[in-house]
């Protein structure tokens, strides 16, 4: 099985997904560390140097050629606008990958992001004041992607991470 867990930046993706891998005996790809690999360059310097326009399109070379490989067991973690790109999404259905939504309620997002803030690049220009308004803005402009895409949504704000680890397992063992 070949699993793509997306959602907002500091939905736990990345954590989520290795834990997983490691459960499951799966391999893991972060994307975004993928991304800086083939770059040489961290996701902060590619969007200060090149722009998000930039950032997208090597976003979308490097998941093709981690996509091409057709390994099996393997969960692949995507970067939050992954999915919003309609070439990601039909790369990923040509490939069979299972889509896992991670959906976390706005305030909750607020809690994680505001002391990561510097390392997201969509966020490190804004001020505190307005960040709570802002990932507000954001997280509803690609709700309604994020929320068509998928062939599993899990609500994960309001249980223990490990709880979230157990349920995932338990429901992706039985498919």
């Amino acid at each position: 099985m070949k699993i793509a867990l997306y959602g907002f930046m500091g939905a736990g993706k990345s954590s989520l997904g290795e834990l997983l891998a490691s459960r499951l005996g799966y391999a893991f790809f972060d994307l975004d560390k993928e991304i800086e690999l083939f770059s040489g360059r961290t996701i902060n310097e590619i969007f200060l140097q090149d722009g998000e326009i930039a950032f997208r399109r090597l976003e979308h070379q490097v998941l093709k050629k981690l996509v091409k490989n057709d390994l099996e067991n393997t969960v692949v973690s995507l970067g939050g606008g992954t999915i919003l790109q309609p070439q990601n999404r039909k790369l990923l259905e040509l490939k069979s990958f299972y889509k896992i939504f991670l959906d976390v309620t706005v305030s909750q997002l607020y809690k994680r992001l505001k002391k990561e803030k510097s390392q997201r690049p969509l966020l490190k220009d804004i001020s505190e004041e307005d960040l709570p308004g802002f990932i507000e803005a954001l997280h509803d402009s690609r709700w309604k992607i994020y929320n068509r895409y998928y062939d599993l949504k899990l609500q994960i704000d309001k249980e223990d991470f490990n709880m979230v680890l157990d349920r995932l397992t338990m429901l992706l063992r039985s498919n």
